[in-house]
């Protein structure tokens, strides 16, 4: 540092080149002041620009993220709007076919969410238990549980296998909604508290419940409207659901 540096960092760029140029008009330690003042600035623009150029790049590449994430948003929320669009049963300009197709779809799969959600316990430990320990039992269970989504599925792609699998499933617990009722309807308390708590009766009505929504959801597929886009005859209709109907009725009556 010396005498004139506080004052040459006043001058401007062009005054220290001139002293440089004229430098047999200056003190030596003059012109070795400017020289240095020049190369402090020359390095101080550099790594303020090397700093901006960083800062620069952080804000492109955020600016790149923010985009990206935006468009991605975007993109999930476009895709379940189509989804929700192309499934909901009140579309304006939709047939009350495909209306009926889309909501039993619906109820249906809700569901099938629902009782897969509420056995996955269950269904853990059997896959954790090791296949060796299976018996018929659990082997009918994960049928039972997995044939529902198939069958939803199925049915949604109107596929004539779907159409028969909900039709055979829907008459099958509507029969049976009907023998639980007129059991419970029947059912007397035992002499033991204790097994009655273990076992709580379950009220009449919801076996009513279950077989309102099962035999109207029945009724809405086999009309002729809605099973004639599965490509399902009248004559199939009735063999569907009067063999169901029967088959169920052996099991009742001779098996359980």
């Amino acid at each position: 540092m010396t005498e004139y540096t506080d004052y040459y960092k006043t001058l401007s760029l062009s005054q220290l080149y001139k002293i440089i140029e004229e430098s047999e008009k200056y003190n030596p330690i003059a012109v070795k002041t400017a020289e240095q003042e020049i190369n402090h600035r020359q390095n101080n623009e550099a790594n303020f620009n090397d700093t901006k150029s960083i800062i620069e790049d952080q804000k492109k590449q955020n600016d790149t993220r923010l985009r990206n994430k935006k468009n991605q948003e975007e993109k999930l929320k476009q895709g379940a709007f189509t989804f929700l669009e192309t499934i909901s049963p009140i579309q304006n300009g939709i047939q009350t076919p495909e209306r009926i197709i889309r909501l039993i779809t619906i109820l249906f799969g809700i569901i099938a969410v629902f009782k897969i959600y509420d056995d996955f316990w269950f269904l853990q430990f059997m896959l954790t238990d090791g296949l060796d320990n299976w018996d018929l039992s659990m082997l009918l269970y994960l049928v039972e549980l997995i044939i529902l989504p198939i069958t939803v599925i199925l049915f949604w792609q109107r596929k004539k296998t779907g159409w028969i699998l909900l039709a055979l499933l829907l008459t099958s617990t509507a029969v049976s909604a009907i023998n639980h009722f007129l059991s419970s309807i029947n059912r007397k308390p035992s002499d033991f508290s204790g097994i009655d708590n273990l076992f709580p009766e379950i009220s009449p009505m919801a076996y009513v419940t279950a077989f309102l929504f099962c035999s109207t959801s029945l009724w809405l597929i086999c009309k002729k409207s809605v099973s004639s886009i599965f490509k399902v005859s009248e004559q199939t209709v009735f063999l569907a659901v009067s063999l169901t109907i029967i088959a169920q009725l052996i099991i009742i009556l001779f098996i359980t």
